[in-house]
């Protein structure tokens, strides 16, 4: 009952805002947005795929020293899983990343790779014509 305030608030913000702008909510250390013009917990510009659009992310931002962002994101783009494939394979490569785990069927592609700081992202690409890609970060040990 207490969040029902704020759950209205975020409701009416929506439709006053600009559909052509970043929107984004902030709960203590947590950010979720809509059209996010960055990309979540420190991923590196050149991780996001050109040309795409970006529809959703969420950022974990903590206040400690001790943790470092995390995060997701979804883009949105008009060329092929195969193509996107090759894109993060690469970028991954040239950025001196690891790649763990990888897995491609006809209904997605899959590919997990580690960072020298011991950081995992996650990319998942589906769909044909718009294809979405999902990015996910995290710090390992964390929460071991």
């Amino acid at each position: 009952m207490r969040f029902l305030p704020i759950i209205l608030a975020i409701a009416l913000l929506s439709q006053c805002k600009d559909a052509s702008k970043e929107f984004s909510v902030k709960f203590k250390d947590f950010r979720i947005s809509e059209q996010p013009e960055g990309l979540p917990g420190g991923l590196a510009a050149n991780f996001r795929y050109q040309p795409s659009r970006s529809l959703l992310s969420a950022t974990y931002e903590p206040d400690t020293f001790a943790s470092s962002p995390e995060g997701a994101v979804e883009l949105e783009t008009a060329d092929s899983a195969e193509k996107i494939e090759a894109y993060y394979f690469a970028t991954l490569r040239d950025n001196g990343w690891k790649i763990i785990q990888s897995k491609n069927t006809p209904e997605e592609i899959l590919i997990m790779a580690e960072s020298a700081y011991s950081e995992v992202v996650t990319i998942i690409v589906r769909g044909k014509s718009p294809t979405h890609i999902k990015l996910y970060i995290r710090r390992l040990g964390r929460d071991a």
